[in-house]
């Protein structure tokens, strides 16, 4: 995975309302799972910018203003060209293939494309996702809240739930950045490249996301199965 620390998947929160274990009441060695993912909502884009006012320096305070102005103005069309790469990046779909895949592996169970015909269902709620930056020249992060839930057919119950709240920020090698600009990719640094280059690196950093939601369901599943 691209990136050094930063680049860690950071799990703020586990909803412990939504959290249900009964995997040991059931077997899924051979039975067939499918997927499904409700429709997820559009992206958020939340970039932050502020102005700063003293009375005391009018002088200084017409800066800023203009500055923030300026910063502004900017901010449309980065906003723009974020919005254009997510709507060619398909995050929510690289989140369910990725984490599906492992949650078969993990669980022993086989792909069933039919639904209706499955034994259990793995099904995807993607409650708010989008990019995020405190300010103009903080790090930009991608941030999502999911619940995972696993159904039976069968017995129509809930046999497996958990609630995720995630945050992954932006590296300079996704966006083929020199890492000598530092750990972190701010909206300033975005306002300067290309469409493909946002693209290219909105695409790396969902890839990184889901590999890392995909791996925290798998380190869950397997405790959840396996208790000490």
């Amino acid at each position: 995975m691209a990136g050094g620390a930063l680049a860690i998947l950071s799990l703020l929160a586990l909803s412990s309302c939504e959290t249900v274990n009964r995997l040991g009441e059931f077997e899924f060695k051979g039975r067939g799972m499918a997927v499904q993912m409700r429709l997820p909502p559009e992206p958020s884009m939340d970039v932050n910018y502020w102005v700063k006012l003293d009375f005391s320096n009018p002088i200084g305070m017409a800066f800023n203003v203009g500055s923030n102005i300026a910063k502004a103005a900017n901010a449309d069309r980065v906003e723009t060209l974020m919005r254009q790469a997510l709507s060619v990046v398909d995050v929510p779909g690289m989140v369910r293939d990725e984490a599906y895949s492992t949650c078969l592996s993990v669980l022993e169970a086989e792909q069933e494309k039919n639904a209706d015909a499955a034994d259990y269902l793995l099904d995807f709620d993607i409650h708010t996702w989008g990019i995020h930056a405190s300010s103009w020249v903080s790090a930009v992060t991608l941030r999502m809240k999911l619940t995972v839930s696993l159904y039976n057919n069968a017995e129509k119950v809930v046999v497996w739930r958990r609630g995720l709240e995630v945050e992954q920020p932006a590296t300079p090698v996704m966006f083929g950045l020199d890492q000598t600009v530092g750990n972190f990719v701010t909206s300033a640094m975005l306002g300067g490249m290309s469409e493909e280059s946002l693209t290219n690196g909105f695409d790396q950093l969902a890839r990184d996301t889901a590999q890392e939601i995909a791996r925290t369901l798998q380190d869950d599943l397997f405790d959840a199965r396996y208790p000490d």
